[in-house]
């Protein structure tokens, strides 16, 4: 198993406190067995534990690096021995899965087997103890197996209150989001661990310090390249694009045309063609239109929604859904707006969205491992920037426009097209 490494995770170690944020801390002494070479085993990991919780390629600790891996290797001995003549002792199997976490971190051989094992046999013990899928993801984000520890630790969040979860698990998880690219995930772990009030902050302010500058300051004067403020992927139904800058994310179909993608001003604009469909006499593409702006100081989102009220006749109508708490939806008609394919029907969804308190969050996921641009046994990577929210409340708008011979499919792109719509 691969060990990984990012451009500041060397420097993880030099912020370790040896009292703090200690996941033996977690380990209850008083359920293991009380034999003298399992308690030794556990003192003697957790004297060791603020040199070998982290991997660092600079070993500038007062005890040597073969000495903690030698002391770890005989701990682990030990527990071993005592987990055969003990197999139901869950906490016996966490420790030793700890241990052996300690021991991969100092190059100890087969101890990542050693510790997934012990962990995943403590689990079907205890299921619902979140020590040993905890321990585990610590694991997997020091390894290229960076994604799968970053889903656990998302999933235990998303099933536990976080003022119940202890200080060093927010620890583990924000180093486990800072290098799986999760920077708003390390924001917002962190401010758990300041609404704690837990003790010494200075790791947490460092990676903290790192996930603020992963963020590009929003520029209201800047045009923006469309590939720096719009990001693509493909997926099995289509391209997702994603404006972090704007706060959305939104679904184009395999076969829809991209009209516009821009950023400048200080507005997001996005035009996609659905179709062709067969209108009166002609074959006829559809638009939808997505523009997201701030609005004029004392704008209203009533006085917003009537600049785009003019040369139609227009009344209200229900959409499918609403991205937000509030919709304006409204329809219009211009009488031979098509020519000879009808009227034209335009139908507006406008809705608005205050900067939420950790922009970029809701469209963040963890990493694959990348690809090796370093020496054999380790990954090194740079993380990318992110386009930061432009501040403040936000104003959408969703337009699409159709001629009344083609309204039936074009609604249901403008169904569909809303449905996959994420704002945060």
């Amino acid at each position: 198993m691969s060990k990984l490494a990012c451009m500041f995770c060397a420097l993880f170690a030099a912020f370790l406190n040896p009292h703090a944020y200690a996941d033996m801390a977690a380990i209850h002494g008083s359920s293991l067995p009380q034999e003298a070479a399992v308690q030794d085993a556990l003192k003697d990991a957790a004297q060791l534990e603020p040199y070998c919780r982290s991997w660092t390629q600079d070993w500038k600790y007062p005890v040597a690096k073969k000495d903690v891996a030698a002391r770890l290797s005989k701990d682990l001995k030990s527990l071993d021995a005592a987990a055969k003549a003990h197999p139901e002792n869950a906490e016996l199997l966490l420790l030793t899965g700890l241990v052996a976490r300690y021991g991969y971190n100092v190059d100890v051989k087969d101890t990542y087997e050693a510790s997934i094992g012990a962990l995943t046999e403590a689990a079907k013990l205890d299921p619902a103890d979140v020590r040993a899928p905890w321990f585990r993801a610590t694991l997997q984000c020091q390894t290229d197996q960076m994604k799968a520890g970053a889903e656990t630790f998302l999933a235990l969040e998303g099933n536990h209150p976080w003022e119940g979860m202890p200080a060093a698990f927010w620890m583990d998880y924000m180093e486990c989001a800072t290098v799986s690219g999760m920077p708003a995930h390390v924001l917002r772990a962190g401010d758990h661990l300041e609404k704690m009030h837990a003790s010494d902050m200075q790791e947490r302010d460092f990676l903290t310090g790192v996930a603020h500058k992963r963020f590009d300051p929003f520029d209201p004067k800047k045009k923006y390249d469309p590939k720096a403020a719009w990001q693509g992927e493909k997926t099995d139904n289509g391209i997702l694009f994603t404006s972090t800058s704007c706060g959305l994310r939104m679904q184009a179909q395999g076969d829809w045309a991209v009209d516009r993608l821009e950023f400048s001003n200080g507005s997001c604009v996005a035009d996609f063609s659905t179709g062709p469909y067969k209108g009166t006499a002609h074959s006829l593409h559809p638009s939808i239109l997505v523009m997201v702006q701030q609005p004029e100081k004392g704008e209203t989102l009533e006085a917003y929604s009537r600049r785009f009220m003019t040369n139609a006749v227009f009344e209200p109508f229900t959409p499918s859904r609403c991205p937000a708490d509030q919709c304006l939806a409204v329809k219009g008609i211009r009488p031979k707006g098509y020519g000879e394919d009808g009227d034209g029907h335009g139908l507006m969804v406008i809705f608005e969205r205050s900067q939420p308190e950790f922009p970029g969050l809701v469209f963040e996921s963890p990493w694959e491992a990348h690809k090796s641009d370093g020496g054999e046994g380790m990954k090194y990577y740079r993380p990318g920037q992110v386009q930061e929210r432009i501040p403040g409340k936000l104003y959408y708008l969703v337009l699409l426009d159709t001629a009344a011979s083609i309204e039936g499919p074009a609604i249901t792109d403008f169904d569909l097209f809303l449905q996959h719509l994420t704002v945060e």
